[in-house]
């Protein structure tokens, strides 16, 4: 099993998808998130302060795996290859690809078509983001490119709810899933932490 695998089974059944509103907003989710013994974290490169929020999450949560996401150049993938655990990308780029060989980082680069999976697979790649999810087909979309592409894994990220992360686990290509929504804004964790720590601690009881 490769490391981008190992890091997609270690995150089920949701990876924490983590854009913040500022850095005590992202203390407060890494303190919560670490109480909860969340495994795996992606901190999307989304806010100004995404590389001090990224420190942040490696600090409070040591036994953690810390990603980043929403990588989509060669100095992003450069800095986050000595700051973080694993990267993400909205899509795939062969020169990415090369960098995280060259610096040994898993790399899950995101797809939404065969014709991207494909590119992607001749780079050496079987974990994939699918990215729109719910945009570009949702399930439907998954059960179809894993007939074609049965040595594929892939974390569905966009548009998953509560209400349907169920379905996409439901399917065997389907390692984990992404998730913003169990990232409780500033105010919703002020207003209820206690009830976010034990939906945390219920969703990754197993």
């Amino acid at each position: 099993m490769n490391d981008a695998l190992r890091i997609l089974h270690r995150a089920a059944p949701v990876m924490p998808v983590a854009h913040f509103q500022n850095l005590a907003h992202a203390q407060a989710c890494a303190e919560l998130f670490a109480e909860a013994k969340v495994p795996t974290v992606e901190v999307t490169l989304r806010h100004p302060q995404a590389w001090q929020m990224v420190k942040i999450f490696k600090d409070i949560m040591p036994f953690a795996k810390i990603g980043v996401g929403t990588v989509v150049n060669r100095r992003q993938m450069l800095r986050a290859a000595d700051e973080a655990d694993f990267v993400i990308s909205p899509g795939f780029s062969a020169e990415l690809s090369i960098l995280a060989r060259k610096t040994l980082t898993p790399y899950i680069p995101g797809i939404a078509t065969a014709s991207e999976l494909m590119a992607a697979m001749n780079e050496e790649h079987r974990v994939f983001k699918c990215f729109p999810a719910a945009a570009i087909g949702g399930v439907g979309l998954i059960k179809a490119l894993s007939a074609p592409f049965p040595d594929v894994t892939f974390c569905p990220t966009g548009g998953i709810s509560p209400s349907n992360y169920q379905e996409y686990l439901a399917l065997e290509s389907v390692a984990c899933v992404g998730g913003s929504w169990i990232v409780p804004s500033e105010d919703a964790l002020n207003k209820d932490r206690a009830g976010f720590l034990a939906m945390l601690k219920d969703l990754y009881a197993s």
